[in-house]
């Protein structure tokens, strides 16, 4: 299935220390992928299985949501002909071309012409800590105008509960959920052995904060991962 903005690609996430969060992934069971030479920065990629999760040392100031649109300029001058604003849209000749929009809640979306890493693994590594990445997060000021807008990007709905819902697209799931909009950088995990974990963190060095929804984990680079019930 490819919607409006593409095929997910990644969680693009702004990275000072790439060396530093890559070592964190991978003590949690991430495998990493091999990256080309698109980016200009230092940059690698991580998956679970579920979730991929672009490391940016640079080219980006905030989490993104990335996909991957073939005949990009093509797409982007039928979303603007549709009505739809373009934070920007490189698309010269001589440039990588990629294009970047926000959904109603200001989350970054970007859309690439190709990937920039080699297609990862099918299923959860065996040194999976949490297992596979359950949802990103995105908190919404009004859940069902974002819902519609990602409906109509392609996303179909998934089974939720009274407060969340799910949307899935091929390689990401969102997780809906009322609340003052922030950028994308939650992921939510149930592990089989989600008492075990905490302890399993500590040994590793990695300290976890209890919430109302569970435990946690914070990476280098600032991303929140939820260890829930």
């Amino acid at each position: 299935m490819m919607g409006a903005l593409g095929r997910f690609l990644e969680l693009s996430l702004p990275s000072p220390d790439v060396a530093r969060s890559l070592a964190f992934y991978q003590a949690l069971g991430f495998a990493e992928l091999v990256t080309g030479d698109i980016r200009a920065w230092h940059y690698a990629v991580v998956t679970d299985g579920a979730i991929v999760i672009g490391l940016h040392g640079a080219g980006i100031a905030e989490p993104a949501l990335a996909f991957v649109r073939p005949q990009l300029a093509r797409q982007v001058q039928a979303l603007a002909a549709a009505g739809q604003d373009f934070e920007f849209a490189r698309l010269g000749a001589d440039e990588f071309h990629e294009a970047g929009l926000r959904t109603p809640d200001g989350q970054l979306i970007l859309m690439l012409e190709a990937r920039t890493f080699s297609p990862g693994i099918a299923g959860p590594g065996p040194d999976a800590l949490l297992g596979q990445c359950r949802e990103v997060t995105l908190a919404c000021r009004d859940v069902a105008v974002t819902q519609d807008w990602f409906g109509r990007a392609g996303f179909l709905p998934d089974a939720g509960d009274e407060a969340v819902e799910r949307l899935v697209a091929p390689g990401i799931t969102l997780g809906l959920r009322a609340g003052p909009a922030r950028p994308a950088a939650t992921l939510r995990f149930h592990p089989a052995d989600r008492g075990g974990v905490p302890g399993q963190l500590a040994t590793l060095g990695f300290t976890t904060v209890p919430g109302p929804e569970g435990q946690v984990l914070t990476a280098p680079e600032g991303t929140r991962l939820l260890v829930g019930r």
